[in-house]
């Protein structure tokens, strides 16, 4: 259809440019993106074409998207004859509906300016942008709020869902200048294409709204890199915040292990301390000796000597077998502790650790700075 319509009107290849912008996508693959403003003259002939993107809310998801529209546009000067082509994400979009609107009632301004569909798309879709920062900005002022009024010492009434949350609003308001910046320039160039045309002066009404527009689009892009400036402070401020939380919560654990080191030394000295008389208990226990009430004295028995063989014997057996461990460089010990999984380190000095460190399988390679 299109190559039929390109045929009948002998549209120039700068229009393939559009439709090259409108394609399915499954992530947000040139999102900010906008044709610029293309003008090409030829003869009488002058052709006009470019993008803009809007946000429009979509009420079945309950959520705001960032949509596109392009418009070619081809004027001859000579019969003062218009086509135009526009493309919209959607079959009944806001302009489009607009647009049939005005032309079945054979509105007297689509006569007198050329430019009325130029006009007609900001005026439709433009002011969406206050609301879609308004909207964003209502999300982020509690989380700022909570932010800064979060004690370390205290409970945290923030944690890492807000700090993703943060960033995601970061994300949104930093798309908003690039794209208004995109919008300023065309706006920019219909003033001066409009303006220049023979016949119009500058005090013409459609320059006029197009500045205004300009201007509006250039208040906009301030609110929107404040609020980006503000939500990039407050993520900063978060992620401190969650991070002198953690360091207080590691200072309470050495706290408690001290303490546990403490009690540990404790009952280790009071284990030494009694150790003796429970060994000396222990033996006199084990009916080595018996008391002769005829002649008033302590008798032992001959097979005394298997409680010391055996406590040498079990003795022997223990520090062999640490000796034995130690001489595997501990690998059994290892092999019994808890294991940690650790992600692997893809920065200059890891990789140079893997090509320099011990256990490599060429340690003389090493890696020069660049």
């Amino acid at each position: 259809m299109l190559d039929l319509l390109v045929a009948g009107h002998e549209i120039g290849p700068s229009f393939w440019a559009i439709p090259s912008c409108f394609y399915q996508r499954s992530d947000d693959l040139e999102g900010v993106f906008c044709l610029p403003f293309t003008e090409s003259c030829s003869g009488s002939i002058n052709e006009i074409s470019y993008t803009i993107r809007y946000p429009e809310y979509r009420l079945q998801e309950d959520r705001w998207v960032i949509r596109q529209t392009g418009i070619y546009h081809r004027y001859d000067k000579t019969s003062s004859q218009s086509l135009f082509v526009l493309f919209n994400p959607t079959p009944q979009s806001q302009a489009h509906s607009q647009a049939e609107n005005l032309l079945r009632n054979f509105c007297p301004e689509i006569e007198s300016d050329p430019f009325w569909l130029h006009r007609l798309l900001f005026e439709t879709y433009f002011p969406a942008w206050r609301k879609y920062i308004a909207i964003h900005e209502q999300r982020f002022l509690p989380l700022a709020g909570s932010t800064i009024a979060t004690f370390i010492s205290g409970p945290l009434a923030v944690g890492y869902d807000t700090l993703r949350t943060l960033t995601a609003l970061q994300t949104r308001f930093l798309e908003v200048p690039a794209i208004l910046k995109s919008a300023t320039d065309i706006l920019d160039e219909l003033c001066n294409v409009s303006s220049s045309r023979s016949g119009v002066s500058t005090n013409y009404p459609g320059v006029h709204y197009f500045k205004n527009h300009r201007r509006e689009c250039i208040a906009i892009s301030h609110n929107a890199s404040h609020l980006q400036q503000r939500a990039q402070i407050v993520s900063k401020l978060l992620a401190d915040t969650l991070l002198l939380r953690d360091q207080v919560l590691a200072k309470e654990q050495n706290a408690n292990m001290l303490q546990l080191n403490k009690s540990a030394v404790f009952i280790t000295t009071l284990s030494l301390v009694y150790l003796p008389s429970s060994f000396l208990a222990t033996i006199f226990g084990m009916n080595f000796f018996d008391m002769d009430e005829a002649n008033n004295r302590i008798v032992g028995t001959p097979m005394i000597w298997i409680f010391f063989v055996s406590a040498a014997a079990l003795t022997a057996v223990t520090f062999l077998l640490y000796y034995w461990l130690l001489r595997r460089d501990s690998a059994t010990l290892r092999a019994l502790a808890p294991k940690i999984q650790r992600s692997q380190t893809w920065t200059i000095e890891g990789v140079r650790r893997r090509f320099t460190g011990g256990g490599g399988a060429n340690p003389s390679i090493e890696l020069q700075a660049c």
